[in-house]
């Protein structure tokens, strides 16, 4: 999932803005930086000396947690991987544990004046785990631990906040870790422990734990049961979390299942190397998690196709949006559409099929979808580096030369006359292409020679030019950045072959027989924005392309 993308700075003197949502009258609190790209040079030209400066803003603080519940219906039974115990679905109650954990290592690394983390007065039932004991509504055995162990798994399983990540307060605004949830559902939890007392709240007195002492007692509680994968799905869950927020949406998580306690001799499948290596990347999940843009933008990305133009957008996603949601198998199975879809984008964008598992389990999937239907996604410059999948036309350099010489004269693709306009000017002019097209699909057909403008004719001999991520840069307090260029050093490559595998329909699978809908919404609002970002920044329609007036 992880390419090169930067590391939350271990630096409180990070610049921060905040900006009120009007709707909503609520503040959020960012963290200031911008992206570098560079351009490859030819001989002769001189775009290569040229960069493209793109600002960013990284959600630092929200004034509201994410309200959780527990009425998700996708994976309530979990899959598993091959020789994996799935007797148990505890991927919700791993999330809720890495929300704390993300929460405090970001007061730790980013917390100024009035930073804390705190306990509520709101705690989980707890219990001794002794035979004979009857336990009422549902238990979570978290082992044998002590009270200090048993009071965190009180606060993380308590029903609304049991605990408090304060980020900063600015003028009597309070703003909490964008990973803050806040439990809104009847369904209560109990703990079962080897300890000797009830960690109430009255009788213990305890300190919330840093990041590293709760990753280690969750990992333990992950051993404890055998969780194998559902440790890395519940991060990838809880890295949506930030992203639900932003769109205010609740995290309908499904309810945990088979409670029953632990089986002694289940075998162990996550290592204890497994945990060091999620613990050594948290600050880079972080970063990727507090960007929502990136975020919305990968996953949406899954659906984009190279060879798909804007035109035929949406015959493209008919199937996976109109057929496959009412296949028998499917239609009878409430959540079985968002398993099956977090499969099929599993394939399609192998490194993303962690975060696609996570979004179906959040609920945060059927907003995704949504964007997708309509035909213009939203999209981020940075997302292909971040995590080394293409998502726009605009990602690629295509191949061979520019223009081409025919009978009705030269002419040039006009998605590689899309990608020139994006170059930084070698002549100035009154343009302006400082962002991407507002679709990822690229524009169809050519156009000639005369109808472009200098800043494409200007490139008509040179071989393709690649854009390339070079580094991402944190404001400081003082003016200054910080420059970091990523958990990889390699610049993002990219192989069809690796993300849109020939996969052979099984003969067993029937698709319904439907009638084809006339519906060709998202192909005509794909068409309209990404010939709208030409004539939208300033060079007009062409009087001899039919193709701009065509509705």
């Amino acid at each position: 999932m992880l390419g090169r993308v930067p590391t939350v700075p271990n630096e409180p003197g990070s610049r921060r803005i905040t900006i009120m949502d009007e709707s909503s009258a609520t503040s959020t609190l960012f963290l200031e930086a911008h992206s570098i790209f560079g351009f490859t040079s030819n001989e002769g030209c001189t775009v290569g000396d040229n960069i493209k400066t793109i600002p960013a803003l990284l959600q630092l603080g929200i004034q509201s947690p994410t309200p959780v519940d527990w009425n998700g219906t996708s994976f309530r039974q979990w899959v598993g991987i091959e020789g994996e115990n799935t007797k148990r679905n505890y991927i919700s109650i791993l999330a809720l544990g890495w929300s704390y954990i993300l929460s405090v290592r970001l007061l730790e690394m980013q917390g100024q004046g009035g930073a804390e983390i705190a306990y509520t007065q709101s705690i989980a039932t707890g219990y001794k785990r002794e035979a004979g004991d009857k336990i009422a509504g549902i238990t979570v055995d978290i082992g044998d631990v002590d009270k200090d162990a048993a009071r965190w798994w009180a606060a993380i399983l308590a029903p609304g906040q049991g605990w408090k990540a304060i980020v900063s307060r600015i003028d009597d605004v309070v703003y909490l870790s964008p990973w803050s949830v806040c439990v809104e559902d009847e369904q209560r939890f109990d703990i079962a422990w080897g300890g000797t007392s009830s960690p109430s709240q009255d009788s213990v007195v305890s300190t919330p734990p840093s990041s590293k002492d709760a990753f280690e007692l969750l990992s333990r509680f992950c051993l404890l049961h055998d969780l194998g994968s559902q440790c890395f799905v519940a991060l990838a869950t809880t890295l949506t979390f930030p992203t639900l927020n932003h769109y205010g949406i609740v995290a309908t998580l499904p309810f945990p299942s088979d409670m029953r306690g632990r089986d002694e001799d289940n075998p162990v499948k996550l290592t204890a190397p497994d945990l060091v290596r999620m613990s050594e990347g948290l600050p880079y999940y972080m970063a990727l998690s507090c960007n929502h843009n990136v975020i919305v933008s990968s996953l949406c990305g899954v659906f984009w196709e190279p060879r798909i133009p804007c035109n035929l957008v949406s015959p493209w996603l008919h199937p996976v949006m109109n057929e496959v949601p009412i296949m028998e198998e499917v239609i009878n199975f409430e959540g079985r559409y968002h398993e099956i879809l977090a499969i099929m984008c599993a394939i399609r964008r192998p490194k993303l099929s962690v975060l696609w598992l996570g979004a179906v389990t959040s609920g945060l999937a059927p907003r995704i979808l949504k964007f997708v239907k309509g035909g213009t996604p939203p999209l981020d410059p940075n997302a292909f580096a971040w995590t080394g999948c293409p998502q726009s036309f605009m990602d690629l350099a295509g191949s061979g030369p520019y223009f081409q010489t025919e009978t009705s004269g030269e002419k040039i693709q006009r998605a590689d006359a899309w990608r020139l306009l994006f170059l930084p000017t070698v002549v100035e002019d009154d343009l302006h292409y400082e962002n991407y097209p507002f679709a990822p699909w690229e524009p169809v057909g050519k156009t000639s020679v005369e109808n472009c403008v200098a800043r494409i004719r200007i490139h008509r001999f040179c071989s393709r030019h690649h854009q390339t991520y070079q580094h991402w840069a944190w404001h400081l307090g003082d003016g200054s950045t910080l420059v970091d260029r990523g958990l990889e050093t390699v610049e993002a490559q990219h192989s069809f072959q690796e993300v849109t595998p020939g996969i052979e329909t099984p003969a067993s699978v029937i698709l319904p027989v439907v009638e084809l809908s006339l519906v060709q919404e998202a192909s005509r609002t794909a068409s309209w924005e990404i010939f709208q970002w030409v004539t939208a920044n300033g060079e007009g329609i062409p009087a001899d392309e039919l193709i701009y007036k065509d509705e």
